[in-house]
Order: structure tokens, then C-alpha cells, then sequence
């Protein structure tokens, strides 16, 4: 799971990565309670020029990705890392990073 999420040996070192465990309270799931995953695209002048442009999705995600956009997926790589969710949960609830 971690190779599916492009997660290298070498980021492990100082990782917490977890495997959920289930019990009858979390349905077998092995989750309590929710913890999100963000995708934040600031929107300024320049971005917003392209909007109104109708530039396409892939060269607003191009400029988003400049910005400093991180991705569904970059968020959920660092919430495995840090312990609070697993690898399992992140592949199922993302899609793979084209850029």
C-alpha cells in the first residue's frame, strides 16, 4: 500500500504508519470519528483572470500546483506518515496524482 501511494523507504525513518484494527464499536473499520484530507486552491488575481478566460482544468491545476497546492492525495501521504490515518484508507478515498 505504501508503494501505491509512492510513499520510499527512506521517508519511513521518522514515520508512524498505522494498520487499522477493527472491533464491534467501529464496525470492523478500525476508525474512530473522521479526519479530512484538504485540497486548498487559492484563487488570485491571475487565477481568477484564468477563470474567467475559461482556461482548461489542466492548466489551472498547472498554476495551482505553482501556488503550492497540495493534492488530495500529497495530504493524505502526510497523514499516513504522521500516524492518523492508514495507507489503505488514503488509496481508497483518492485518486492517483497525474502531475
Amino acid at each position: 500500500e505504501l508503494r501505491a501511494l509512492g510513499i520510499e523507504p527512506g521517508q519511513l525513518a521518522d514515520a508512524q504508519v498505522m494498520r487499522p484494527k477493527g472491533c464491534e464499536e467501529c464496525r470492523q473499520i478500525g476508525y474512530r470519528g473522521r479526519t479530512g484530507i484538504f485540497e486548498i486552491f487559492v484563487i488570485d488575481d491571475e487565477v481568477r483572470h484564468m477563470i474567467n478566460k475559461r482556461r482548461s482544468s489542466f492548466v489551472l491545476r498547472q498554476r495551482a500546483r505553482e501556488l503550492g497546492m497540495r493534492t488530495l492525495r500529497e495530504d493524505g501521504v502526510r497523514k499516513v506518515l504522521a500516524g492518523i490515518t492508514s495507507a489503505d484508507e488514503v488509496i481508497s478515498v483518492t485518486v492517483g496524482d497525474a502531475s
